[in-house]
């Protein structure tokens, strides 16, 4: 599968390692989500993406509220490259004391390590809860001669491979979509590959890409109605309320084709004591039903019912299962 995905995936560098502090509440002013001695020190809330894009922008809704909750500094540090990979493990490899903790997704902890064979999987992450679901969408510059996802693609099958799509990554699911999208139904689009939103959606406004299929995230979205980026198609099997016009692959023809969606969940390494991710747990589910917390990450990407360990592994078991399946593993 490697092999396979070098002809068309080009990796490309993001920004450099950046770490913010926020600052948190005293102890005694603490919200209910402290308990016992957990967290007796700040807590490194590692992004594995660059700053700017989605992944991180959700990371950086949540840490004042968590530091709020817990009552210690929560410090996001962001730790981009491989698709999700050096930042999970650098999270997986952490002393197991809620200490160290991520934002993960299926595609950082379940499709990145089948893809590359690395020595993490889904087995190395304690799961805490689901923090937000998020769908694709495919953009165009305001320039583009293809007002459609149709004439997009028709123009890739005319001339395969000169139209090139960025991506946060050579392993997520929306890279493994277009080469889905491809393989068997002959769409052939080059992907570049970023390491995170921020980079493809500098590269399509740069002009330096065709489109972009990225993350459905406010900044995404505010380009859209600024008419600085133009629609095409959104991932997933329903259309969206806020797009109601814009069609889905499923729309298209293309039933197959519904996994873009990333679900963003919080874990630590393998291992957690039940208190912790109890307490941690408590704190996220708290900072979920907070307003200006919610109103950050996105209110339509935030689940109206919050899942705790147990939806978050379902999420990842049933990624493996799905990925597993299309790469032959």
């Amino acid at each position: 599968m490697n092999a396979h995905f070098s002809r068309s995936l080009v990796s490309l560098t993001a920004a450099a390692a950046l770490g913010v502090s926020l600052t948190a509440c005293a102890q005694g002013e603490a919200g209910g989500g402290s308990g016992g001695e957990y967290p007796s020190e700040p807590v490194t809330f590692i992004v594995p993406y660059a700053a700017g894009g989605p992944t991180d922008v959700t990371a950086r809704a949540l840490a004042p509220c968590l530091s709020e909750e817990l009552g210690q500094e929560v410090v996001a540090e962001n730790v981009p490259g491989g698709s999700g990979a050096l930042g999970l493990q650098e999270m997986t490899s952490a002393e197991p004391d809620g200490h160290t903790l991520a934002i993960v997704s299926t595609g950082m902890v379940v499709l990145t390590p089948l893809v590359n064979d690395l020595d993490y999987g889904k087995e190395d992450v304690t799961p805490i809860g689901v923090i937000s679901r998020v769908p694709m969408n495919l953009v165009v510059g305001k320039d583009s001669p293809y007002r459609t996802a149709e004439e997009f693609f028709a123009a890739a099958q005319e001339n395969p491979g000169t139209l090139n799509v960025a991506v946060s990554g050579s392993s997520t699911p929306q890279a493994i979509e277009l080469q889905r999208l491809e393989d068997d139904h002959g769409v052939d689009l080059t992907v570049v590959a970023f390491d995170g939103s921020a980079g493809a959606t500098t590269a399509l406004l740069g002009g330096h890409a065709d489109a972009a299929f990225i993350n459905d995230a406010p900044e995404v979205s505010d380009r859209i109605e600024d008419g600085s980026f133009r629609v095409l198609l959104t991932s997933g099997e329903e259309r969206q309320e806020h797009i109601p016009d814009t069609p889905t692959f499923v729309d298209l023809g293309y039933e197959d084709l519904t996994l873009a969606v990333t679900t963003y969940g919080l874990a630590g390494p393998a291992g957690l004591p039940e208190d912790v991710v109890s307490t941690a747990g408590g704190a996220l589910e708290t900072c979920l039903q907070n307003e200006e917390t919610v109103q950050a990450i996105g209110e339509r990407f935030v689940p109206e019912t919050y899942g705790g360990p147990e939806e978050l592994q379902r999420h990842l078991d049933e990624g493996a299962e799905v990925y597993q399946s299309i790469l032959g593993e």
